[in-house]
């Protein structure tokens, strides 16, 4: 996730995340605290850049398997900003950060972003524990700074791209408040106020930040390697998948949802506290997004004894979804 300051409004510091049943479910009572494992619903909207077709599958460009250019992470991204037909609109620049530590010199443009509004967090049975209308409250994310180092051209006009550095932070808001605002996505890349900050959607108590960890998604001389933290693969007429690893950095509830709950496959010692992965469709309809998303966030949330804080796990989850980014493709294919 992310620690960059906000521009957004605190609109009620006592704004708070709590996660009870909103009815009987099973064994459940309407009203009983939650806690175990969670399942996140959200809405997503990204913007990214854009790469022509490489050739033949295999073909690759950046830093990893069959790549070009320099063959480091700070290497790949500046081969791939050079060869990218178009940024990601409404990008701005950025510190690389590579498992959270900002890198020296490496401002650029971002090479994903965008902004999401969770509509329902459950358990893994279906049994809902937040929803928007029923707490009358509203969660907003804003996620943003990745940057891609390794495209590889896969079959069926496919790509996989592999990035570092993607920031999420969440924010709560109660409906109740005076200085509400409710969500926009309606705005697209105009709404942006800041490298970290969206009108609408950091109006609110940032109550989580995390950012990607590398180690988790491929192997050591797979693709873009152990150095990838976030993984997306699309096309511009089939859609996308993805996935990233996120590490709880900050925000007013970050205890809650710190729980280093996955561990790497790859590198030893190496854990996360959140996994999204998601599934991207070609935005048609709203403002100047690229791609839009429903997606789920899955982990597991583990209360401290303070009532009044429970829920906040869910919202960790929450981040992940964020993390979310969708790319495609420029229309030439082959």
């Amino acid at each position: 996730m992310t620690i960059c300051g906000s521009l957004g409004l605190v609109t009620n510091a006592s704004a708070q995340l709590t996660l009870r049943y909103e009815e009987a479910f099973g064994t459940h009572a309407a009203g009983e605290a939650f806690s175990g494992p969670f399942r996140i619903n959200l809405q997503n909207f990204d913007n990214g850049t854009l790469y022509p077709s490489l050739g033949a599958p295999g073909t690759a460009a950046g830093f990893g398997v069959n790549g070009t250019g320099p063959q480091t992470v700070a290497g790949g991204i500046s081969t791939l900003n050079s060869l990218q037909t178009a940024g990601a609109t409404g990008a701005q620049s950025q510190p690389t950060t590579i498992n959270g530590v900002n890198q020296p010199a490496s401002s650029s443009p971002e090479d994903s972003w965008g902004i999401a509004r969770i509509i329902s967090i459950t358990d893994l049975d279906g049994g809902v524990v937040w929803s928007e209308t029923f707490k009358n409250q509203q969660l907003t994310t804003m996620f943003y700074g990745a940057k891609d180092f390794y495209v590889s051209q896969l079959a069926s006009g496919f790509q996989q791209i592999d990035s570092v550095g993607l920031h999420v932070d969440l924010y709560l808001q109660n409906k109740t408040d005076p200085l509400y605002t409710a969500y926009n996505p309606f705005l697209g890349s105009a709404g942006r106020l800041g490298p970290d900050s969206y009108t609408t959607v950091t109006d609110g108590m940032k109550i989580l930040t995390t950012v990607s960890t590398g180690g988790f998604i491929n192997s050591n001389g797979t693709l873009g390697g152990l150095a990838t933290e976030f993984s997306s693969v699309y096309n511009n007429t089939s859609g996308g998948t993805g996935q990233t690893y996120l590490s709880v950095t900050g925000g007013s509830q970050a205890a809650m949802f710190d729980s280093n709950f996955f561990s790497s496959p790859f590198v030893p010692n190496v854990t996360a506290d959140l996994l999204a992965q998601f599934t991207t469709v070609i935005n048609t309809s709203t403002a100047d997004w690229l791609v839009r998303s429903n997606d789920p966030v899955t982990g597991r949330f583990t209360p401290v004894p303070e009532p009044s804080t429970y829920g906040l796990a869910a919202v960790a989850a929450l981040t992940g979804i964020v993390a979310l980014r969708r790319r495609r493709q420029s229309p030439p294919r082959v």
